[in-house]
């Protein structure tokens, strides 16, 4: 087992004040990192002009944020690593339950998280800017964020769709110049109080990630948005009959998207199956249940070991959107016990000690094969 300290941070002020606390924490680790920080890419000048130009669009704030970050580290905001990162990593599973299939009435998300411990902050933030919704929910970088919801009662997971595009070698070069993932997210947990807010914010997003995004809100609405290529397909589901849940893993779902990618790596396919299994086999969907789902070992449930691989997960989430409250296992294991947290409630800049299994991935996990019928 290898063992990390998680945070729990309460972000609060204005974007720079937030992120100068931000670059403050971040120069005092790479201080403490053996041979220092590594070197991450930095953007070219006209680059960097157009990413500024773009996160002032669709993030409002965040460029001051990125300006407190490079202050408290001593360098031009345009050389913060956020900016080549993210103006253009991760395999996960996740779905939302709408009130007709929850035991409690309420809305649930729920999404695991796969990569490397390595590039995982470890960070569960609540943010709250002046102007902008609080919202709670775990970091990249320290300014991005990965899933959560906000005071609104908006939940929003992702998923890559495909294989993940990136600025990192190895990684799907980008078909567009746009937002990686954790932008999207955070500009929309800041920006947007429901379903239909949130997706006519992303109509003309460009966003160069290839993703499965699952968006839900209290009222008992939710839609899974997939991104490929620039393509963009969106999938509603709602109080009015019909499907009562929507879920999805690393393969495109959607009709003309799912045509353009029909195979996808063996263990997407399985987990999607899977998931729609468990989910239909249930009458009335708990907390509780979710919660099996995200822990249970691969192939009986979703949590994986594979860090080595990149394919290790880093943190299992359970939200309520009615009560706007977000569980995290950390490091998929039973053993570092589930948080729970609220939106309205501060956090205590507190840290926990949590242990990861690092394993290897079973025989064909990585295979490519066909993924089967799209949904429409």
């Amino acid at each position: 087992m290898i063992q990390i300290h998680a945070s729990y941070l309460e972000l609060d002020g204005s974007n720079y004040e937030i992120g100068r606390r931000l670059g403050q924490a971040a120069a005092k680790l790479a201080q403490e990192m053996p041979g220092g920080a590594p070197a991450l890419p930095v953007l070219e000048a006209g680059d960097a002009k157009r990413a500024k130009e773009m996160f002032d669009l669709w993030c409002p704030g965040l460029t001051g944020e990125i300006e407190g970050y490079a202050d408290a580290l001593g360098i031009e905001p345009a050389k913060a690593p956020f900016y080549a990162m993210t103006y253009l990593r991760p395999n996960c599973s996740q779905l939302a339950a709408l009130p007709q299939k929850t035991k409690s009435g309420h809305v649930l998300q729920a999404r695991s998280y796969e990569m490397s411990y390595q590039l995982e902050d470890f960070v569960l933030a609540r943010t709250s800017i002046p102007g902008r919704h609080t919202h709670l929910g775990t970091t990249v970088m320290g300014l991005g964020r990965e899933e959560g919801l906000n005071d609104k009662g908006l939940g929003v997971t992702m998923s890559s769709c495909g294989f993940p595009v990136g600025a990192a070698p190895g990684m799907r070069q980008p078909a567009l110049r746009g937002l990686q993932f954790w932008a999207v997210l955070r500009s929309l947990l800041e920006n947007c109080a429901s379903v239909g807010e949130a997706l006519d914010y992303l109509t003309d997003m460009p966003i160069a990630y290839n993703l499965n995004l699952i968006i839900a809100d209290k009222s008992g609405r939710a839609a899974l948005f997939e991104t490929l290529g620039g393509r963009k397909a969106v999938r509603r589901i709602g109080p009015d009959g019909g499907a009562q849940f929507i879920h999805a893993a690393n393969h495109p779902h959607i009709g003309e998207l799912a045509a353009a990618e029909p195979r996808g790596m063996a263990n997407s396919v399985y987990r999607y199956g899977y998931i729609g299994r468990y989910i239909g086999s249930i009458g009335e969907v708990t907390a509780q249940d979710l919660r099996e789902l995200l822990l249970g070992t691969y192939p009986e449930g979703l949590a994986c070991h594979y860090h080595d691989e990149y394919f290790g997960t880093t943190k299992s989430v359970v939200m309520d959107l009615n009560d706007g409250t977000l569980d995290i296992c950390w490091g998929g294991l039973a053993q570092n016990g589930w948080r729970s947290f609220n939106v309205a409630r501060r956090l205590d800049n507190s840290t926990q000690q949590v242990l990861i299994q690092n394993e290897k991935s079973p025989e064909g996990f990585f295979e490519m094969t066909d993924c089967g019928p799209a949904v429409t």
